[in-house]
């Protein structure tokens, strides 16, 4: 492998090394069940589908106050593929846009670093190798990397707009901004002003954000939760009340040490879930084998990533889920400083990165779906097939959302697609309905079985009451 290695930087191996980690993305796809929150996204792509719904997700029948732009491509994918596949449709949605994301790392390395040959490769290869994106949050079926694409992208074109002091690359971050909200929630702008913030400071450009070109698009995009909320929420939701509510949880019933504990871990969560590049800097620096160098560019870079960290390092109980949109950042960075080794060190790193692409294939096909599908009681799919065979053309609702009970209402509802979706039981309209619920409840009707699937418990009752409200 070392031999393999000794032209790290060349051309065409940064390429072919870039490229493989892309199609590397695919590999966790059509070996995993459902995992966490995936059968919720799979259920509200699914009924958008059949309700012809593009603007409103729903769960069980029931709408739901979340951006709609996540499910678009998985229900375009789903009807090239099939809606069986809705699986993967949600997974390749995430893998999509970390390629979009790895496209704009590259990009943005190659402007800001013109002097540094291949950087644009060196850094997508890096982003797509982060074990955050790698592993997990880049091919998951979650909003989570398309949320941070369209961040980065925007937060990226500003910083182009800036730099260049040209309102057409501004007018596309704009754009950029606004489809992450569509994405996702609100919480877009906050990063986008924070990284704006940075950026005015840094390049003394004040004036420049005042003059009309530049001002009026601003307060155009800023407008755009607001009319999103009045010509397509629901009445009676508001998606910026419940963001800031989920946002205040983060700080509301933690003690001191709840807050000590996490001020001390995040940034090593976070440094740890940029590995290897970020583990094998550090352990340079550790061992006084390499200090970085600062410039402008990387001053900058370095304080953008600080002040997005920020709002998330000061709660007591944000989650590292909350940071995927700022591994792009941590991407340059790193790909930066990885062009400031020796030629040995940067042998190494290289080595390292291809390490880890070598260990998504075991990870993929075998550990991965070991721990989540092939141990007893962890197949989700099996029990779908139960659910199907005991209920055969009778009515199924459900009373589960928990995410196993999500995933299996998934499988069903795409594997029978003539059926409609399964909906929330209402006692006062479903008569003689089968009922899925996540835990014992005598007072629908007969149990005609039960289940625990991955640690869940789910029972399936007979609900059988006619008209008079009496029991037959």
């Amino acid at each position: 492998m070392r031999r393999l290695f000794e032209q790290a930087d060349a051309p065409v191996f940064l390429k072919v090394l870039t490229l493989t980690a892309a199609l590397f993305m695919l590999l966790p796809l059509p070996f995993v069940q459902y995992i966490g929150e995936e059968g919720l996204m799979a259920i509200k792509s699914f009924e958008m589908f059949v309700r012809d719904d593009w603007l409103h997700p729903s769960i069980y029948g029931a709408v739901w106050p979340h951006s709609p732009l996540w499910h678009w491509p998985v229900m375009a994918i789903s009807m090239l593929i099939g809606w069986e596949h809705v699986d993967l449709s949600i997974r390749m949605a995430s893998v999509l846009s970390s390629w979009l994301a790895a496209g704009f790392v590259g990009w943005a390395a190659s402007w800001l670093w013109p002097q540094q040959r291949n950087i644009g490769w060196l850094a997508a290869l890096v982003y797509l190798s982060l074990g955050e994106v790698s592993f997990w949050y880049g091919w998951l079926g979650y909003v989570d990397a398309m949320f941070g694409s369209f961040i980065l992208a925007a937060i990226v074109l500003l910083w182009r707009g800036i730099h260049d002091r040209r309102a057409a690359w501004f007018l596309a971050s704009l754009l950029a901004i606004s489809l992450a909200f569509l994405t996702k929630n609100i919480t877009a702008y906050a990063l986008y002003g924070l990284a704006g913030g940075v950026l005015v400071w840094r390049y003394r450009c004040w004036r420049m954000i005042l003059r009309p070109s530049w001002l009026f698009p601003g307060l155009l995009a800023l407008s755009v939760p607001m009319a999103w909320q009045v010509l397509v929420v629901p009445s009676g939701e508001n998606t910026a009340l419940t963001t800031f509510r989920d946002a205040m949880r983060n700080f509301a019933g933690f003690g001191l040490l709840d807050y000590l504990f996490h001020w001390v871990t995040y940034p090593l969560v976070f440094a740890f879930r940029a590995m290897p590049v970020s583990l094998f800097l550090l352990w340079l620096v550790w061992r006084r084998k390499w200090l970085p160098t600062w410039n402008a560019e990387l001053v900058t870079l370095a304080t953008v990533l600080l002040a997005c960290f920020m709002p998330f390092w000061v709660s007591a109980g944000a989650t590292p889920r909350y940071l995927v949109p700022l591994y792009g950042l941590a991407a340059l960075l790193l790909a930066r400083m990885l062009r400031q080794l020796s030629r040995e060190h940067l042998k190494q790193g290289m080595m390292l990165i291809g390490l880890v692409l070598l260990l998504k294939i075991p990870y993929s096909l075998l550990a991965l779906p070991y721990v989540k599908d092939w141990r007893p009681g962890h197949d989700q799919q099996a029990v779908a097939r139960e659910i199907m065979a005991l209920t055969k053309d009778a009515p199924l609702r459900t009373l589960n959302d928990v995410a196993t009970g999500l995933a299996v209402i998934a499988y069903i509802d795409v594997w029978r697609p003539d059926r409609g979706y399964v909906r929330w039981f209402s006692p006062k309209r479903d008569k003689r309905v089968y009922v899925l619920t996540e835990r014992e409840m005598p007072s629908l009707g007969r149990l005609v079985r039960s289940w625990t699937v991955r640690g869940d418990d789910m029972y399936l009752y007979a609900h059988e009451e006619g008209p008079a409200g009496r029991r037959r």
